[in-house]
């Protein structure tokens, strides 16, 4: 891929930013998958026995893993962003399609994820149960848990076509690769999701957990080469 804008000055800060960016991406998925699996195995999951169980048991350190991929929604937007502004011509129309789903993917998950922090958590707290299981994390057959499939399948969906853009060199193709790896792992999630198979996804969210924060690496790494 040929880093080149019209304005060196535009093309320098897309670099920086998506360098920066890629860090930040890395450190925020890093950080949710070892707070989740830290948290797993210090308060493992039950089933789902009803939200009056639930708010028994309730521990907010099952809540942590949310700040990181909080954060991790609108730091994939700028990268996303960074790489379309270096993209070539010839495949703009690729990086512009997985930013419209990036976006999409940052208006569904840190929505998600803050009406958990708010209005589960201070509804659990004050015991105010009515209504609420619908909304809980741990129940497979929640909002939460729909709205975590569909918005991590909208960020699938970039990575795909983002991948699109990286077509030369060693590190374009590792980069390439990974990217249409993570995002397959997603949608098929978002297709297992409805009939029920909730350890597919959680089958598949430990691939992802592996090839996600490794090509966010990698592109760091692109984006350093063409740093000044």
């Amino acid at each position: 891929m040929n880093a080149t804008l019209n304005s060196p000055i535009t093309r320098q800060t897309a670099i920086s930013l998506g360098f920066w960016s890629a860090i930040f991406a890395s450190v925020f998925t890093i950080l949710f998958v070892l707070i989740a699996v830290g948290t797993s195995l210090m308060f493992p999951m039950k089933a789902w026995n009803g939200i009056q169980t639930y708010a028994e048991n309730f521990n907010l350190f099952d809540m942590a893993s949310f700040i990181p991929a909080f954060f991790l929604a609108p730091t994939m937007v700028i990268l996303i962003a960074c790489i379309n502004a270096i993209a070539p011509e010839s495949k703009k129309i690729f990086s512009q399609i997985g930013l419209a789903f990036a976006i999409v993917y940052a208006a569904i998950i840190p929505t998600n994820y803050y009406l958990q922090i708010f209005v589960v958590r201070l509804n659990l707290q004050s015991g105010t149960l009515g209504g609420l299981s619908i909304l809980a994390q741990p129940n497979l057959h929640s909002i939460f848990f729909a709205l975590e499939t569909l918005g991590y399948g909208f960020l699938s969906l970039a990575t795909i076509f983002i991948s699109l853009v990286f077509t030369s060199g060693k590190l374009e193709i590792w980069i390439r690769s990974l990217f249409i790896v993570s995002g397959a792992v997603g949608i098929f999630g978002v297709l297992v999701a409805p009939f029920n198979q909730p350890y597919l996804i959680f089958a598949g969210l430990g691939l992802w957990s592996l090839a996600f924060p490794i090509s966010t690496i990698l592109l760091s790494i692109f984006f350093r080469k063409y740093l000044k």
